[in-house]
């Protein structure tokens, strides 16, 4: 761990660390593959799990002790935060393409779908409910983290930080079970049509993003703990808070997108507030675009407008 004297850079020596992650990464895909066709193999996801922890923790080490000992000049955190912020932007775009998908089908939905959005046999969750809870406590998570962001900034090394991501840590903890939940009571499955699909990538992808912004708070807290931090020195915590705000951010996207606009709540709530009359134009009016390729008799039920609605 020696830094050229010459050189603006520490360039670190061979590690095997990121070998072994790279392993045991593959180990545990395969694992969650053979366990998606019902032939799951515990033995191997428990050793890939226990090395890719064993592998992380060991990695992550490296970096403090690099940094305790002074082998990162000023110019390295700049490569530092750049890198954090373009991986920020990279995964802004990972969720853009199944915001993308997500769109594509909602606002043009094929015949496949029943030419509507949601499709027709899925009941969508409600927004004010489970979903709702979830929000309130992300808002609140990244609340009580910037509280902790600015208590280290004022010298509080004590009780405003140690408070802050200990709140923030249970916040996450607790919406990932509420999303468990949720996902059991859900009455459809990732398979039912593309808004299963979508809507369980989003949302899927989202708490796993939780999950590791939540193991970065912890390992923050527990460097926190052992006076790692000072006011002019904590960027692996601002580079969590970071992270952290983009989940927030991305999770209230997503509930206003795919639970209150798209899930048809907000159109039912529309239609209630105005009695049905929600168009600019009369229903007879709209007749022709509506069933034209239908047959006069053979019209279902839901399809008619109710009487009361005709003028």
């Amino acid at each position: 761990m020696n830094r050229n004297p010459y050189s603006r850079y520490y360039v670190p020596g061979p590690s095997p660390w990121p070998f072994l992650v790279g392993i045991s990464a593959n180990g545990s895909a395969v694992g969650l593959i053979l366990w998606l066709h019902r032939s799951p193999s515990y033995l191997l996801m428990s050793m890939m799990m226990g090395c890719m922890i064993l592998s992380m923790s060991s990695w992550w080490r490296d970096l403090i002790r690099e940094g305790d000992i002074g082998l990162y000049t000023r110019f390295a955190i700049k490569s530092f935060r750049d890198g954090v912020a373009l991986f920020i932007l990279s995964e802004v775009m990972f969720f853009f393409s199944f915001f993308w998908a997500f769109f594509h089908n909602a606002l043009s939905p094929s015949c496949e779908l029943g030419m509507r959005w949601p499709p027709p046999g899925i009941r969508t969750p409600n927004p004010s409910s489970t979903s709702l809870f979830e929000t309130g406590l992300l808002i609140s998570s990244g609340l009580f983290v910037t509280q902790a962001h600015k208590s280290i900034r004022a010298k509080d090394y004590d009780v405003g930080p140690i408070i802050g991501l200990l709140v923030t840590i249970l916040c996450g903890i607790v919406f990932f079970l509420v999303q468990v939940r949720e996902y059991y009571w859900n009455s459809y499955t990732i398979s039912d049509s593309v808004y299963g699909s979508v809507f369980y990538l989003l949302t899927g992808f989202h708490g796993a993003h939780v999950v590791v912004g939540t193991i970065w708070l912890l390992v923050s807290l527990a460097r926190l703990w052992r006076g790692e931090f000072s006011s002019q020195r904590h960027f692996g915590l601002e580079a969590c808070i970071w992270y952290w705000h983009f989940v927030d951010v991305v999770w209230v996207t997503l509930w206003c997108v795919v639970y209150v606009w798209f899930g048809g709540w907000l159109y039912m709530w529309w239609f209630k507030m105005w009695d049905g009359n929600v168009y600019s134009f009369k229903y007879p009016d709209a007749k022709p675009s509506w069933y034209a390729y239908i047959q006069e008799e053979r019209i279902p039920s839901w399809y008619k407008v109710p009487d009361r609605l005709k003028i």
